[in-house]
């Protein structure tokens, strides 16, 4: 999940889709899926580390170009782990007053692929801890085609008052899919992630995301996003793409 200041999901730092998967990515073929097989989710190796690249399209027709990489520091006997995100090159892109810089934190994963927290270091150096209740978007696995899912959970950070989300999605199909870091045999996944921020601007997310059959690894999102109520004053994404680069 890319921690972005100014960005939309809160007042700090975004969470990106909800699906954050570091497992080692394997190669294959496309086709679809009758929707009788069982897709469980795989635990990430130790050290494992992926690069991706993302283009975000803000409110006055701007693209923002970012990278950023995602290494698992450790995994847990049940499988749950945790993660290093960060920008090796520390850089920031600041368009109409927002900056869209990617913020180095360590992120807790559980078994499902779902958050369940993340640490940052704030601009005087101090940690600051986030939770999400349950635990953040995404399915319950083991999933199949044709799976739904519906989610309510709330999400707070240091002092800041917990957001409530909901998110609804499906398991659409198994699909071959082309990135820079290779061809991948599929899962699309569909949801759509609804949430009102403490200034009263509503945000709909409407994401498909793709993710390796074989290990789970998310190779590419697509997020459009809409507003109502209070709109930001600065700047805002109107929508996304992450791919997954290179992988080692």
């Amino acid at each position: 999940m890319v921690r972005r200041v100014g960005s939309p999901r809160d007042p700090v730092y975004r969470l990106l889709s909800a699906l954050l998967l570091l497992i080692t990515a394997s190669c294959g073929g496309g086709g679809s899926d009758g929707g009788g097989t069982s897709y469980a989710f795989v635990a990430p190796v130790v050290s494992s580390k992926r690069a991706y690249a993302e283009t975000i399209l803000d409110n006055a027709h701007n693209t923002i170009n970012l990278s950023y990489t995602e290494t698992v520091t450790a995994v847990n006997p049940d499988g749950s782990y945790t993660v290093l995100q960060e920008d090796p090159n520390h850089e920031s892109v600041i368009v109409n007053n927002t900056n869209y810089s990617i913020v180095t934190g360590t992120v807790a994963v559980n078994n499902s692929g779902q958050e369940t927290g993340y640490t940052y270091a704030d601009s005087n150096d101090a940690t600051v801890s986030c939770t999400f209740t349950p635990h953040g978007a995404g399915p319950d696995f083991p999933i199949t085609i044709g799976m739904t899912w519906t989610l309510n959970y709330s999400f707070g950070c240091g002092i800041q008052p917990p957001v409530s989300y909901v998110q609804s999605g499906s398991v659409v199909d198994v699909e071959s899919i082309t990135v820079p870091a290779g061809t991948y045999r599929a899962i699309k996944l569909q949801s759509t992630l609804t949430w009102t921020d403490a200034q009263g601007t509503t945000r709909t997310e409407t994401v498909t995301n793709w993710r390796d059959a074989a290990t789970s690894v998310s190779v590419k999102q697509s997020i459009t996003i809409s507003y109502s109520g209070t709109l930001p004053t600065r700047g805002y994404a109107i929508s996304e793409e992450i791919v997954l680069e290179s992988m080692s």
